[in-house]
């Protein structure tokens, strides 16, 4: 008799802790931390300052402030560049004049923009014809566009940028 309590005994110890082991394992999986508001300041300044780094060195690289940095448009943005300003951009941003005229900006004599509407690579000097989507193949280099029209012109722009006076 003493041998069967003392296994009843046994026994429901090993499902009281089974019960409490799978709480534990439901509950765990049930916390959602992505959900939890509480970090800390310098955690979040540390994350930040990492994730701009890159474009950071972008808008140097451009001859831009960094303390007051380019834009960077995620998808296209609509923007009114006043006459005699020039766009410079960085790698992969794409440009389309949407009103007035530019002219296309390159140091080099032999590239400029790709002009992924027509096919072709439009040189410094070029005219950029309304509506086409250009793309800065290299950034970094001082290529982009500068605005000819007096009343300035609207311009969309995919990507980093820089506006300044040439």
């Amino acid at each position: 008799m003493k041998n069967l309590n003392k296994t009843k005994l046994t026994i429901i110890i090993a499902v009281v802790l089974a019960l409490a082991i799978s709480a534990s394992i439901l509950a765990a999986a049930a916390y959602d931390s992505t959900n939890d508001p509480l970090i800390s300041l310098s955690y979040l300044t540390k994350y930040v300052e990492e994730a701009l780094a890159p474009v950071k060195e972008a808008i140097a690289s451009l001859g831009g402030d960094v303390d007051t940095p380019a834009t960077v448009a995620t998808g296209f943005e609509a923007i009114f560049v006043e006459y005699g300003k020039q766009i410079q951009c960085t790698a992969a941003t794409e440009i389309i004049l949407r009103s007035g005229t530019a002219e296309v900006v390159s140091p080099f004599d032999n590239q400029g923009l790709s002009d992924l509407t027509d096919g072709t690579d439009l040189k410094g000097g070029a005219s950029v014809p309304k509506n086409h989507n250009l793309l800065i193949p290299r950034g970094e280099d001082g290529r982009g566009i500068v605005i000819t029209s007096s009343s300035g012109a609207y311009v969309m722009v995919g990507g980093a940028y820089i506006i300044v006076e040439p």
